[in-house]
């Protein structure tokens, strides 16, 4: 027991420290801006104006600030939910007390989003013990999702996405272990700090508060009444942190923006004023009057959702750095664990399994959905964009499926092949770290060297 746990810390050290080696170094050598375009990473050039206000002035924009327009959009990132950047300009404050070289002050805000992703790594692993009972499958899990590199992208760079991932792995965490374990201090409060986390980062992860609260109060329901007061102890204590920590950002928005908490009124109206046509508001499928039917045809044409796809495994810079081989080897493996879920499903209708069960993964069914669904309404009446970025957030529930049917097939190939279907995680976790590595320094690295 003694070496296998001694094991265990050498495993998680070197998991987390090769995470943040990958993501430091994209850190540390990707641009701000390039003359060319191609391997800055996407918009990051306009958010990072957000912190450096932030740390030059000293206090919070509120979006409406002409340093802070983007060019040809008309609007600013400032607008929008900006605690990561908050921190990051915190943070720069306190780096410039030391110098202030313009790259040591990008760095330190981008080190903001690798410890993000750092924590993310760590809450992951956690949740694999609580969804999985081997070892190998809680690695190909944890593997899936933090070594996905997209993933790792989204932590070397100034963003809210990175935050917004975070809260997405808390939150499920704190589900799977009320789940499991009942109602307690500790699993509400993660519950709490996941949600509170995600309103203040990133839109497209707001799917998950929704969820999170229905499954929540779907606990007190009896097999013969509900526990109401139950429901309204832990509610409230759950609620009342989410308030105090997120409710004074959307007081704010409140005031500022004249009742606007979401920031949506406002971008439309300085697009309007400000923006090019091109990517104006008046430009949209929307309101160009072309239905959803019309937008979908239009994405087939274009071989939208398979760009999305790649994008969505490893797209870096401005979605320029790329590889065929990485695409390959996450269609296979994701493609295989799909088809392991949907026999699993199969299985499983077979079996009596209660409301709960079914609710449960109905949940986070939705979970993963709810971005995708997000994402065609922004490119339906905001801005028609390919990027796959914007649906990381179903990361954590799509890859326990993925993970979940991979099991499924290395129990059936187990039948007529044991040894192949034991190394089945350890060669996918393999794969996964190798795609990884390539990505970064046989694809991005060099082309980061050479600018």
């Amino acid at each position: 027991m003694k070496a296998r746990g001694k094991r265990e810390k050498w495993l998680t050290a070197a998991y987390l420290a090769v995470f943040f080696l990958l993501a430091l170094t994209l850190a540390a050598f990707q641009p701000l801006r390039d003359p060319e375009g191609l391997t800055s990473p996407p918009d990051e050039s306009d958010r990072y104006a957000v912190p450096r206000f932030i740390y030059e002035h000293g206090a919070l924009p509120t979006g409406l600030e002409e340093e802070l327009r983007i060019p040809g959009y008309g609007s600013s990132y400032g607008l929008y939910n900006v605690f990561p950047y908050i921190v990051m300009g915190g943070v720069m404050r306190l780096a410039g007390l030391f110098t202030r070289d313009p790259g040591a002050l990008l760095l330190s805000a981008r080190l903001v989003n690798g410890l993000s992703g750092l924590l993310m790594a760590w809450v992951v692993r956690k949740l694999s013990r609580l969804l999985f009972a081997k070892p190998s499958w809680q690695w190909l899990f944890c593997l899936l999702i933090v070594y996905q590199p997209m993933n790792i992208f989204v932590h070397s760079y100034v963003n809210t996405d990175s935050f917004c991932m975070l809260s997405t792995a808390m939150m499920v965490y704190a589900l799977v272990r009320l789940r499991r374990d009942g109602m307690s201090v500790p699993s509400c409060l993660w519950l709490a700090g996941g949600m509170s986390l995600c309103a203040l980062s990133y839109y497209n992860g707001y799917g998950y508060i929704l969820c999170g609260a229905i499954l929540f109060i779907s606990y007190f329901a009896g097999e013969r009444r509900f526990d109401w007061k139950g429901m309204w102890r832990w509610g409230l204590l759950t609620a009342g942190v989410v308030i105090l920590l997120s409710g004074w950002w959307f007081v704010r928005a409140y005031i500022v923006l004249d009742g606007d908490i979401l920031g949506f009124r406002t971008q439309n109206e300085l697009a309007l004023r400000y923006g090019a046509y091109t990517v104006s508001p008046m430009n949209t499928y929307q309101a160009r009057s072309v239905g959803i039917a019309g937008m979908l045809r239009d994405m087939l044409a274009r071989r939208f959702f398979f760009k999305v796809a790649g994008t969505l495994i490893a797209a870096y810079g401005s979605l320029t750095l790329r590889s065929y081989l990485v695409y390959s080897v996450y269609f296979l493996i994701w493609g295989a664990g799909f088809a392991g879920c949907v026999a699993a499903f199969l299985r499983v209708l077979k079996a009596r399994r209660g409301w709960r069960y079914w609710f449960f993964h109905l949940t986070l069914l939705f979970c993963v959905l709810i971005p995708f669904i997000l994402y065609l309404r922004y490119c339906y009446a905001y801005d028609y964009q390919e990027q796959g970025r914007y649906l990381l957030p179903s990361l954590v529930p799509a890859m326990y499926y993925v993970a979940s049917g991979l099991r499924e097939l290395s129990e059936r190939l187990s039948r007529r092949a044991p040894q192949p279907a034991r190394a089945l995680p350890a060669v996918c976790g393999i794969l996964i770290v190798c795609c990884a590595l390539w990505q970064v320094f046989a694809v991005a690295l060099p082309a980061y060297l050479a600018g």
